[in-house]
């Protein structure tokens, strides 16, 4: 006769992994977390999830369709269910820039021109093809850079 063990529940699985502390504080997740800091939890059908999208989903209800879980907090091993919203991208983006938390220009990890390398490009008369040999990039960055369309932030 095979033993067949009967699978605990998620929410019991979820809450073995929580330090909780004061209502206004963060909730650290203390089980696995993912390379940027969000909590992983398996569903027991093989799916992974996001603990701070479970916990939005045991405290708020379901998480309406086309909608993220954002953090008041910032912080996204926070699983507190006071800390969470459910938002479009957009304004998550708007919650992360009017924080102050957005990188751009030269501090993006993506970044391949320094701030004075587009002051050049933008000053500079040369082909865009030329300039895009020179500083290592496409000739799209060359003319999105130009355009103002990237590198907003530079006069």
């Amino acid at each position: 006769m095979a033993w067949s063990r009967k699978p605990r529940p998620l929410s019991d699985r979820f809450w073995e992994k929580v330090e909780v502390r004061g209502a206004d504080e963060c909730w650290p997740w203390q089980g696995a977390r993912g390379r940027h800091g969000y909590g992983n939890i398996g569903d027991g059908k093989g799916n992974t999830l996001r603990a701070h999208r479970l916990s939005y989903h045991l405290h708020h209800g379901t998480i309406p369709d086309g909608l993220i879980v954002g953090h008041h907090c910032d912080h996204p091993w926070c699983v507190n269910p006071a800390h969470l919203f459910a938002a479009s991208q957009g304004v998550n983006m708007q919650d992360m820039s009017q924080k102050g938390r957005s990188t751009f220009g030269a501090r993006s990890a993506s970044a391949k021109l320094s701030d004075a390398s587009v002051v050049a490009i933008r000053m500079s008369t040369q082909p865009q093809i030329g300039l895009a040999r020179q500083f290592g990039v496409s000739p799209m960055t060359i003319s999105l850079a130009k355009r103002r369309a990237t590198w907003t932030h530079l006069p």
